[in-house]
């Protein structure tokens, strides 16, 4: 049988130790060979972190796991028999789905949480976390990966588990977040040719949800700044609405 390296980035300041034993123990129970790629230190970043197990990685299937979350015990074998299936050379959680679609959904839809479904067949694929970015590193791969090698999708294969001390759970300052944001977009600009027509969806979504952080702060000026923005971009009835509430409240202060 086919042998997964799996990639698990850890660190105590982000995830209890007995967590990781639990996340451990559901790479252990899984139907398939697979061989541990624990790396203790992520505290450079986790593109740094899974781009040093993939370098150790001894296989040409490489799955990564959050310390975190928690593997169903069938979940390589049914991405194994799904990607010899059609061919392709990674496999993540979810529904059948076209690249573009799948472009659309990690870009400017719903699909957030990839990091602990991916399998990746080295041999197709030979894409690199970003070392720049702290958040969407994740996205950015998946999205590169597919559209190297193509991407398919099984149900139902792992549980995330939220808490406290997570990565996840840490704030971003808004203006780090915006600088964050733009570079993002950049970089999937230059990177993923079928995210093209989702740039102005993407920007609008991003400066209609920095308008609102900024009127929810009270900083009415910066608010009617980026909803203006946004509105400029694309006139999302949304943003509309936002951006006529926030001009309302820097004209009539204490308005509700």
């Amino acid at each position: 049988m086919v042998t997964v390296s799996v990639v698990i980035p850890y660190s105590p300041r982000y995830t209890p130790e007995p967590m990781l034993e639990e996340a451990k123990r559901t790479v252990a129970a899984q139907s398939v060979p697979t061989e541990l790629v624990v790396v203790d230190d992520v505290d450079t970043g986790p593109a740094d972190a899974r781009n040093a197990g993939l370098e150790r990685a001894s296989t040409r299937y490489v799955a990564f796991l959050d310390a975190d979350d928690l593997w169903e015990p069938d979940k390589l074998e049914r991405q194994l028999a799904r990607m010899d299936e059609t061919g392709v050379g990674l496999c993540l959680q979810g529904e059948p789905t076209t690249l573009d679609d799948f472009v659309y959904d990690v870009f400017v839809g719903e699909f957030s949480e990839v990091t602990s479904a991916i399998l990746v067949d080295t041999e197709q694929v030979s894409t690199r976390f970003e070392t720049g970015l702290q958040r969407g590193e994740d996205l950015l791969y998946v999205m590169e990966a597919a559209t190297a090698a193509g991407v398919c999708c099984c149900p139902d294969l792992f549980t995330r588990r939220h808490h406290e001390t997570s990565m996840m759970a840490s704030g971003m300052a808004l203006d780090e977040y915006r600088e964050h944001a733009k570079r993002f977009g950049h970089l999937v600009s230059e990177r993923v040719p079928a995210a093209q027509p989702y740039l102005p969806i993407y920007y609008n979504q991003l400066y209609t949800d920095l308008g609102v952080a900024c009127h929810e702060a009270g900083e009415y000026d910066r608010a009617v700044s980026y909803l203006g923005r946004a509105v400029r971009i694309s006139p999302h009835p949304y943003s509309v609405g936002f951006l006529l509430r926030a001009v309302l409240f820097r004209a009539l202060p204490g308005a509700s």
